[in-house]
């Protein structure tokens, strides 16, 4: 009796997912590798042919110019570099407030959406997500006039104001899925216990819809900590430019220095990260509630 051998069927599919996402893993963080790895090279050796993807010669010397620039640098992007410890405080400062006054306006806002039946809701909600639609560029230059007419140029005010405007609607929309996943039943029972409307949502109701609100804080927070349009029309001096706007500086009509414009990249890169890291399972959860509920 002659064994009959079995047939070995190559996972073909699973193959080719896997390849897909590891070549997409590499295209999301070789470009973040590469900044990082630059930003503790000499100038010499980040520009030379072929690239070196790790440093020969590792130094901290452009970390350290953010805090005493030498001769060189002073001529080649040296505003940059002192302007840098300014910037990460005003782009600190500007989306924290952002984020902070999106959950202060949008929690009422999204409550109504989700609780409340009235006329002209879907048609207000589809109007939020249009203006959202609306490129930046449309609508720079009148904001630019109203701010002008206020003296608020190079002013907080009105980063805060002109990020409200795109991060608001967003905000709005999460929330609103996220509340409605909130049973009904919690209200109520808090209100059997002789809770008022206002004692029962800041008791009851926010903590249980506290992974929404944490996503749509930090989505509203690196939305204006990137930003670049807006901050680079409103502002021109170092009492309110920020992160984006400063690290363009270092590209100059005289030279660019890599290195420099790499450690400043780590360096506005690393308030987001930590604040992702710090609050991952809370975002995870609270957007994939926002994006299954409908």
């Amino acid at each position: 009796m002659t064994a009959v051998p079995l047939r070995y069927r190559v996972p073909w599919k699973r193959i080719v997912v896997y390849v897909v996402a590891a070549a997409f893993a590499l295209y999301l963080v070789l470009p973040f590798y590469w900044i990082f790895a630059m930003s503790f090279m000499r100038e010499v050796d980040a520009v030379s042919v072929p690239p070196e993807w790790i440093p020969s010669h590792p130094t901290l010397d452009n970390y350290l110019s953010f805090f005493r620039p030498d001769s060189a640098q002073v001529l080649v992007g040296g505003r940059a570099i002192k302007e840098t410890p300014y910037a990460l405080g005003n782009s600190l400062i500007v989306a924290s407030a952002t984020a902070l006054l999106n959950l202060v306006l949008a929690v009422p806002a999204a409550y109504s959406f989700s609780r409340l039946k009235f006329r002209g809701g879907k048609g207000l909600l589809m109007l939020y997500l249009v203006t959202r639609m609306v490129p930046t560029i449309a609508i720079l230059i009148p904001f630019y006039l109203m701010m002008r007419s206020l003296g608020l140029l190079d002013n907080y005010g009105s980063l805060i104001l002109s990020y409200l405007t795109f991060s608001l609607p967003v905000t709005i929309w999460v929330l609103k899925d996220f509340f409605r996943a909130v049973p009904r039943e919690l209200e109520d029972a808090a209100r059997v216990d002789r809770c008022g409307w206002f004692r029962s949502m800041w008791s009851v109701f926010l903590p249980v819809a506290a992974p929404g609100l944490v996503a749509a804080a930090v989505f509203a927070f690196m939305t204006a900590w990137n930003e670049f349009m807006f901050a680079l029309f409103m502002t021109s001096t170092e009492a309110a430019k920020t992160m984006p706007v400063v690290a363009a500086n270092f590209a100059t009509d005289m030279n660019t220095q890599f290195t420099l414009m790499a450690a400043a990249g780590v360096v506005a890169v690393l308030p987001p990260l930590v604040l992702v890291l710090i609050f991952q399972r809370l975002i995870v959860r609270g957007m994939a509630a926002g994006s299954v509920k409908g």
